[in-house]
């Protein structure tokens, strides 16, 4: 149709998502694609993309982006990556290569290769940036503010849920061990049985391979009494259905071992849920121990369930923990924040080029 071949022309950006696996990854790019698509023309390439974002096919990109002018090539993966260096180094398509990194950790060389040959690159938090051993803009990741946003009554929407209790406390991700799903099942144990009022729930898949870890977990919740009182959701099939879980929880609890950035901890923050994080991911960077959540080391059952003891056993000053937890994120956390900065990149990359955006 002309209007893609409009789009495709007129393009400054291509945002590859190569990852076959959806993950935490496309959801950062399915939240910040169409605040960026307010300031630039981006379409994304790949898979896990819906609407209403723009979009390129591979023909129309290989027809209508080879050598006729310079373009941005956001990778966020490792793949998104490699890809973009064969597309410029063999290919000769004229692409300034990005790439946002997360990672908390050394990366491999195959990685270190391919981050020296950037031309610019984004880091969601200062502790990613150490990582990078080169200059990076530090853009953390944003959220919707409309879209997580508390509920007029917390206490309605958590008895719409159908589940026992006064109150509800939430995990969301994956089952799996380097999430923290048993740490978590372990300190809910402990817990509960000292607030009858509360109700433990955990959102998330649970993939195949660890169909016996969920099961183990039952038979765990199953000989402490507690089948009623900690619930899993399984997959959730809508989208919508996650900020209504935001807003009927009271706490969330974000245990991973390891993590990027996480972006559940905003996504609750924003949706006025303190927060109880491990020291994984950007969490030590947005939660304030005592003032808006609390912050545990990684692993550990006892440490959490004591956090869990001291959030819940005031409902008011809860209340107020969730209330600064709001104005932070509308305060440094929205998604418009997030695309001006990644915007900047891009200007500053293009404007070398002679490129005006």
């Amino acid at each position: 149709m002309a209007s893609h071949r409009f789009i495709a022309d007129e393009l400054s950006v291509i945002a590859p998502s190569l990852g076959i696996r959806y993950s935490g990854i496309n959801a950062s790019m399915i939240a910040v694609l169409p605040e960026q698509a307010k300031r630039i023309r981006i379409a994304a390439l790949g898979f896990h993309i819906g609407d209403p974002i723009p979009q390129i096919s591979v023909w129309q990109f290989c027809r209508h982006c080879w050598r006729s002018r310079w373009r941005v090539w956001h990778a966020r993966r490792n793949i998104d990556m490699l890809v973009g260096l064969i597309l410029r180094y063999v290919f000769r398509f004229r692409l300034l290569l990005v790439f946002t990194s997360a990672a908390q950790r050394r990366h491999s060389w195959i990685t270190r290769f391919c981050l020296r040959r950037m031309d610019g690159l984004i880091a969601t938090s200062a502790a990613a940036a150490g990582y990078l051993n080169r200059d990076a803009a530090v853009v953390p990741h944003g959220v919707n503010i409309d879209v997580f946003s508390p509920p007029a009554n917390r206490t309605a929407t958590w008895n719409d849920r159908g589940l026992p209790g006064k109150y509800g406390i939430g995990v969301f991700g994956r089952v799996r061990p380097q999430k923290g799903t048993e740490e978590v099942v372990d300190a809910m144990i402990q817990v509960l049985p000292h607030r009858p009022d509360w109700t433990a729930v955990i959102i998330g898949e649970t993939t195949p391979e660890f169909r016996t870890f969920q099961q183990r977990l039952r038979t765990k919740i199953g000989d402490a009494g507690l089948t009623e009182r900690i619930h899993f959701t399984g997959f959730l099939t809508r989208f919508d259905e996650i900020p209504n879980w935001y807003r009927a929880l009271s706490v969330v609890v974000c245990p991973s071992r390891t993590e990027g950035f996480g972006l559940s901890c905003l996504e609750a923050m924003a949706s006025g849920c303190p927060v109880i994080a491990t020291h994984a991911g950007a969490w030590p960077e947005l939660v304030c121990d005592g003032v808006d959540g609390h912050l545990v080391p990684c692993a550990d059952t006892n440490a959490l369930a004591a956090a869990v003891l001291k959030i819940t056993e005031d409902p008011l000053r809860l209340c107020q923990m969730g209330q600064r937890a709001r104005e932070k994120v509308v305060r440094q956390y929205r998604i418009c924040t997030e695309a001006d900065g990644i915007y900047a990149v891009y200007r500053g990359l293009l404007g070398k080029r002679g490129i005006d955006i």
